[in-house]
């Protein structure tokens, strides 16, 4: 490795600026993902940037994606981006196929590393999806967020003309996705985690009583219930949201929606 291709000060304190917006903006895993394909275009010059969340499908994939989104100026580009996804995007993609087989917790690699030339131009994944939007050159990064196959993705692309990601660059995207990733479920919201707003009714009035202070018992008069009900109650939210104790419940759940939400979930 050269001199050129090794990180440098700029680069790590633009990541961690950018990662620091994106905590700010945590909360919604909508927002925060968009804000960080934005200022990831920015970083490394894209002329597009796609991720989201994913879930491996067995040891060596399909991937299936639980969540997508793209950041380009080009129209034909994003619209070639929607078709992928409608038409099962990674499931039958080469280079995704050969990134999912590869092992490690992050994974960050070019199409030309995985997949040759000549395999790659005659695939349908390129003529009907990158072919379009002149898309040539791909840098990718998988980063693991749980045991049963989650995963967070962030894809660079580049057009016909402009330049292949350096060693450098490479290297960026694997230091900014691992810094982010690990804030993934925790100060940034994930795609895969439930909603408040997918409860049933019943747990959501329970969530919703929680939030505003009330006991179990209080819980229990207010709703009509039994105590014991309400403790079951308790004990699934606990369990949807992966905590153990109400402070830890209430904690996650209060980064997630605001105050002002809570009076539609009832």
């Amino acid at each position: 490795m050269t001199k050129a291709d090794t990180l440098r000060l700029r680069d790590v304190r633009d990541a961690y600026r950018l990662i620091g917006e994106c905590r700010d903006l945590g909360g919604d895993p909508t927002l925060w993902r968009r804000h960080m394909l934005a200022g990831a275009q920015r970083l490394f010059g894209a002329t597009q940037v796609a991720g989201g969340e994913g879930q491996l499908c067995g040891p060596t994939g399909p991937i299936r994606a639980l969540s997508a989104f793209d950041v380009t100026d080009d129209p034909v580009v994003h619209a070639a981006f929607v078709a992928y996804h409608r038409a099962a995007g990674p499931a039958h993609d080469p280079y995704w196929r050969a990134l999912a087989r590869v092992p490690g917790h992050l994974v960050t690699l070019a199409r030309r590393q995985l997949v040759a030339d000549g395999d790659w131009f005659r695939s349908h994944s390129y003529q009907a999806f990158r072919e379009p939007g002149r898309i040539q050159h791909e840098l990718s990064s998988v980063m693991a967020l749980s045991a049963d196959g989650g995963m967070s993705i962030v894809s660079l692309n580049r057009i016909v003309g402009e330049a292949d990601f350096s060693a450098r660059e490479q290297s960026l995207l694997h230091f900014f996705h691992g810094e982010l990733g690990r804030l993934i479920g925790g100060a940034l919201a994930s795609a895969a985690e439930p909603a408040p707003d997918s409860l049933s009714p019943r747990l959501r009035q329970t969530l919703r009583c929680l939030v505003e202070g009330d006991s179990e018992k209080q819980i229990a008069a207010r709703l009509g219930l039994s105590q014991a009900t309400v403790h079951q109650y308790v004990k699934m939210l606990y369990g949807r949201f992966g905590v153990r104790s109400r402070a830890q419940l209430l904690a996650h759940v209060l980064k997630r929606v605001r105050r002002e939400r809570w009076r539609g979930f009832v």
